[in-house]
Protein backbone atom coordinates (compact mmCIF):
# COMPACT_ATOMS: atom_id res chain seq x y z
CA UNK A 1 0.00 0.00 0.00
CA UNK A 2 1.39 3.21 -1.38
CA UNK A 3 -0.18 6.16 0.69
CA UNK A 4 -1.87 3.49 3.83
CA UNK A 5 -1.25 4.32 7.35
CA UNK A 6 1.08 2.01 9.18
CA UNK A 7 0.38 -0.09 11.91
CA UNK A 8 2.04 1.51 15.15
CA UNK A 9 3.57 -0.96 17.18
CA UNK A 10 4.46 1.46 19.99
CA UNK A 11 6.83 3.84 20.97
CA UNK A 12 10.33 2.76 20.46
CA UNK A 13 12.31 1.53 23.33
CA UNK A 14 14.92 4.13 23.76
CA UNK A 15 12.55 6.73 23.74
CA UNK A 16 10.07 4.76 26.57
CA UNK A 17 14.00 4.34 28.25
CA UNK A 18 14.35 8.27 27.94
CA UNK A 19 11.27 8.50 30.50
CA UNK A 20 12.95 6.25 33.29
CA UNK A 21 13.73 8.77 36.10
CA UNK A 22 11.66 11.34 35.22
CA UNK A 23 10.73 13.52 38.41
CA UNK A 24 6.48 13.71 38.47
CA UNK A 25 4.61 16.58 40.01
CA UNK A 26 1.31 14.23 39.53
CA UNK A 27 -0.55 11.81 37.64
CA UNK A 28 -3.86 11.07 36.34
CA UNK A 29 -5.72 8.01 34.68
CA UNK A 30 -8.07 8.60 31.62
CA UNK A 31 -10.72 6.18 31.52
CA UNK A 32 -13.92 7.53 29.50
CA UNK A 33 -14.22 11.38 29.66
CA UNK A 34 -12.94 11.47 33.21
CA UNK A 35 -10.09 12.17 35.31
CA UNK A 36 -8.82 10.20 38.16
CA UNK A 37 -5.93 11.38 40.45
CA UNK A 38 -3.72 8.81 40.94
CA UNK A 39 -0.95 10.20 43.36
CA UNK A 40 1.72 12.92 43.80
CA UNK A 41 5.18 13.78 44.32
CA UNK A 42 6.25 10.87 42.16
CA UNK A 43 8.91 9.04 39.02
CA UNK A 44 8.76 7.33 35.80
CA UNK A 45 10.52 4.00 35.96
CA UNK A 46 11.48 1.38 32.79
CA UNK A 47 11.88 -2.14 33.80
CA UNK A 48 12.58 -4.46 30.95
CA UNK A 49 8.94 -5.38 30.51
CA UNK A 50 6.68 -2.67 31.91
CA UNK A 51 6.53 0.97 32.60
CA UNK A 52 5.81 2.06 36.08
CA UNK A 53 4.96 5.15 37.58
CA UNK A 54 5.34 5.49 41.34
CA UNK A 55 3.88 7.99 43.43
CA UNK A 56 4.32 9.05 47.46
CA UNK A 57 6.15 5.86 47.40
CA UNK A 58 3.23 3.17 46.09
CA UNK A 59 2.80 2.26 42.31
CA UNK A 60 -0.14 3.90 40.87
CA UNK A 61 -0.11 2.47 37.50
CA UNK A 62 1.92 -0.46 35.93
CA UNK A 63 1.73 -1.48 32.14
CA UNK A 64 3.60 -3.70 29.39
CA UNK A 65 6.40 -1.78 27.15
CA UNK A 66 5.12 -4.13 24.37
CA UNK A 67 2.80 -1.98 22.41
CA UNK A 68 2.80 0.95 24.89
CA UNK A 69 2.50 4.44 23.16
CA UNK A 70 4.32 7.33 24.86
CA UNK A 71 3.92 10.80 23.56
CA UNK A 72 4.96 13.99 24.99
CA UNK A 73 2.50 16.54 25.43
CA UNK A 74 2.76 19.79 23.09
CA UNK A 75 3.21 21.63 25.76
CA UNK A 76 6.38 19.58 26.84
CA UNK A 77 5.66 19.37 30.81
CA UNK A 78 4.01 16.11 30.52
CA UNK A 79 3.67 12.90 28.62
CA UNK A 80 0.84 10.95 27.88
CA UNK A 81 0.84 6.94 27.81
CA UNK A 82 -1.21 4.40 26.55
CA UNK A 83 -0.43 0.57 27.52
CA UNK A 84 -1.47 -3.17 28.50
CA UNK A 85 -2.07 -3.51 32.20
CA UNK A 86 0.02 -6.90 32.76
CA UNK A 87 -2.69 -8.08 35.39
CA UNK A 88 -5.57 -7.80 33.63
CA UNK A 89 -4.94 -7.11 30.18
CA UNK A 90 -7.00 -4.12 29.66
CA UNK A 91 -6.06 -1.04 28.22
CA UNK A 92 -5.29 1.92 30.37
CA UNK A 93 -4.56 5.82 29.59
CA UNK A 94 -2.06 8.04 32.37
CA UNK A 95 -0.81 11.31 31.82
CA UNK A 96 1.78 12.08 33.78
CA UNK A 97 3.31 16.08 34.47
CA UNK A 98 6.64 16.83 35.54
CA UNK A 99 8.00 17.90 38.30
CA UNK A 100 9.58 21.53 37.72
CA UNK A 101 12.83 21.96 37.35
CA UNK A 102 13.98 24.01 40.72
CA UNK A 103 18.02 25.06 41.09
Amino acid sequence: MLFGKKKSKGTPRAELEALHGKRLSYAVQRKGGEELVLGRNGGISITDTELVIVCNGHEVFRCLLEGCIAAELMSRNGVDIKGVSPESGEQLHAVAYYAAWKQ
